[in-house]
């Protein structure tokens, strides 16, 4: 599955290389490597802007019956079985679908960062079978985005920043994740991010500069959504 989504992001990049290549001259400070990284980062997250608007409106429904599910977990926050239940009950009532549909916009990217990563891996099999000599991959102080970033506070702690930032937005946000029934998953994304740095210190610097940027467009197309929402009914579908 990786190889497939290695390959569809191959080609992708090859086509955004080629163009830049034979229409700009290429900066001192970034390859067009970087740039065609940047570029199909933007176009992987149009893609799945559905997604992330469907996911903050359901949030956004939520807020409108949290009084409901403050009242619940008072009164059934002595038994967590019982707690879960009547929340279920509450969201079935409500037309709200609860458990991995807030998670569903970082599971399309983790499929996408594997995929990336197998592409990274063997760079000159899914983008440039005919070689890599004449590639320039260097972002300003990252030399080779094929290699790890030197520097521990350069892009993997990018990554862990917009990464969290983006968990806090939704925890603060979304009522289902205020619940006590979630406290054990709140728990795993907030570590997540620290988790994220010392993984992306040892990997291909490409990775960490797609991921930062994937969460910093999630988390500004969350505060439209919010901004927008904010006040009115969101009519449920």
């Amino acid at each position: 599955m990786f190889n497939f989504i290695a390959t569809i992001l191959g080609k992708l990049m090859r086509i955004i290389y080629d163009n830049l290549a034979n229409s700009l001259t290429e900066p001192k400070t970034i390859s067009f490597y970087a740039i065609a990284i940047i570029i199909m980062t933007l176009l992987v997250s149009l893609i799945s802007i559905p997604v992330t608007i469907s996911t903050q409106k359901q949030a956004e429904r939520t807020r409108a019956f949290k009084p409901k599910m403050d009242e619940i977990q008072k009164k059934y926050g002595y038994d967590q079985k019982i707690l879960q239940q009547k929340m279920q009950q509450l969201y079935k009532e409500e037309g709200v679908t609860p458990g991995l549909s807030g998670c569903l916009p970082m599971i399309i990217q983790l499929l996408v960062l594997f995929g990336l990563f197998a592409m990274m891996r063997d760079t000159g099999k899914f983008v440039f079978p005919e070689g890599m000599d004449h590639i320039r991959t260097d972002f300003f102080w990252v030399p080779d985005l094929l290699k790890a970033d030197p520097l521990w506070y350069g892009l993997p702690l990018l990554t862990s920043l917009s990464q969290l930032l983006t968990t806090l937005f939704s925890m603060k946000t979304n009522p289902q994740q205020q619940t006590a029934a979630m406290g054990s998953m709140n728990t795993m994304m907030l570590v997540l991010p620290l988790v994220f740095f010392f993984t992306f210190r040892q990997l291909p610097a490409g990775l960490p500069l797609y991921y930062t940027l994937s969460s910093v467009f999630r988390l500004l197309i969350m505060v439209v959504m919010h901004l927008a929402m904010k006040g009115k009914k969101v009519e449920e579908k």
